[in-house]
């Protein structure tokens, strides 16, 4: 079943989903705590929305993140309760999601729980979209996404408002592409309505009583990670649905054994091998400390937070991190640590240096003083390339993926060896 006419695309054939759930991963137990489904009218807009809280019949998980309580949920219905208007707004659409992976595998889940064994899920993947079409400058996250093309977003962890940004986040996309590409990215078609399965099982939807939400303050780690800026690099496809996964995980400042354990779950669903996520955790948990850094205080408490996050991931350096001299880093103790260490620069620069932008010539200048070698090209020997755009398809970059050389963004690297730049 094709999702295209001739030359054009079907919003008849979308269905927009988000959930908010207790954990990572279903197969942990992890269970659906508020579903949103959203359904396209002709012109791309909303015309039904539907979303509701659901009872889990287990603990709530982060509470702080998703702003749910046990008092929400109490006489909220059961996910088989109201199966009959899921599946209604399901039978013969595509899932869109953001990180469509996650939504889905939670969905499908549910699903056989109560009998109905539709799995896989026909999806589209609006992170992987945006990606693909290099609409968002390499952002992942959907606020990034959203904000990079205009769209507008509410507060995040509130599934009917995740639903409606990613609803906006394909209109945009599907603007801004051929019918070919959305089709080319789309995983499984849907399955005819007359093949889906239906139920009359349906019970009036719960909503969030915002007034009931205790206000809170984000956690340290939360507003670290809000603007957390870790480019994916060459292989950004697979690894963002990790990185937004991790996210989801550290935001409550816990990354306890349950939630390694589904982080490593994920990481193999996504075919990510040992040493690429041992390379994503240094570079995120490296980006957490400088942004901790930037305001020149460290408090006990943010130092403890910082180091747990480490210990969880595997870093052993966090302190040596942490205790490089606040106000911007040393530049003796950075030679030291790079000397010898070669460098390799391919795309155009993008940041300013003490009010001029970094050219080429800058940029070499910068890293021999910092001690490093620059090379001309890429090689099995060579340590680092920087890249201005971490999607970047240019032949330095290719053969560093073939070598597996690090590739390192831009902004990271003028951290890595104590360069402010804007």
């Amino acid at each position: 079943m094709a999702i295209t006419g001739e030359r054009r695309l079907d919003p008849g054939l979308f269905a927009v989903v988000d959930c908010e759930t207790t954990g990572l991963h279903p197969g942990r137990h992890h269970r659906i705590i508020e579903l949103a489904i959203v359904s396209l009218g002709e012109d791309w807009e909303p015309n039904d929305v539907w979303c509701t809280l659901l009872r889990p019949e287990r603990d709530l998980g982060p509470t702080g993140i998703h702003g749910i309580r046990g008092r929400d949920v109490r006489d909220a219905p059961t996910f088989d309760a109201v199966l009959g208007d899921v599946l209604d707004r399901l039978a013969g659409r595509v899932v869109v999601a953001h990180n469509a992976r996650f939504d889905s595998g939670f969905l499908e889940h549910e699903l056989s729980r109560v009998g109905m064994n539709v799995s896989p899920l026909p999806t589209l993947c609006t992170m992987q979209l945006a990606g693909k079409l290099r609409l968002t400058g390499g952002q992942s996250r959907l606020g990034d996404c959203c904000s990079a093309l205009g769209v507008t977003a509410a507060a995040g962890h509130t599934a009917q408002g995740d639903a409606l940004a990613c609803a906006g986040l394909l209109a945009e996309c599907i603007r801004a592409s051929a019918p070919r590409s959305v089709e080319e990215a789309l995983t499984g078609q849907p399955l005819s309505r007359e093949n889906w399965p239906r139920s009359d099982s349906r019970a009036p939807c719960r909503a969030r009583d915002e007034s009931e939400v205790d206000a809170q303050e984000p956690s340290f780690l939360a507003g670290l990670v809000h603007g957390i800026d870790v480019r994916p690099g060459a292989d950004a496809l697979r690894v963002a649905p990790y990185l937004d996964v991790l996210d989801r995980a550290i935001e409550d400042r816990l990354l306890d054994s349950t939630e390694q354990e589904e982080l490593a779950a994920t990481a193999a669903n996504l075919g990510l091998t040992a040493d690429r996520v041992r390379k994503l955790h240094s570079d995120y948990v490296a980006t957490l400390v400088a942004l901790a850094r930037r305001d020149g205080v460290m408090t006990d408490r943010e130092r403890a937070d910082l180091l747990l996050v480490g210990d969880a991931l595997g870093i052993a350096d966090v302190n040596d991190l942490l205790d490089r001299p606040m106000g911007g880093a040393d530049p003796e103790t950075e030679r030291s640590e790079l000397t010898g260490r070669s460098v390799c620069f391919t795309g155009a620069l993008t940041c300013h240096h003490e009010g001029a932008l970094v050219t080429r010539e800058i940029a070499q200048e910068l890293a021999e003083t910092a001690g490093m070698i620059v090379a001309a090209r890429v090689t099995k020997k060579l340590d680092i390339l920087v890249v201005a755009d971490p999607d970047s398809l240019s032949g330095k970059a290719k053969k560093a993926r073939e070598y597996g050389v690090r590739i390192v963004a831009e902004t990271a690297f003028w951290s890595m060896i104590g360069v402010e730049v804007a």
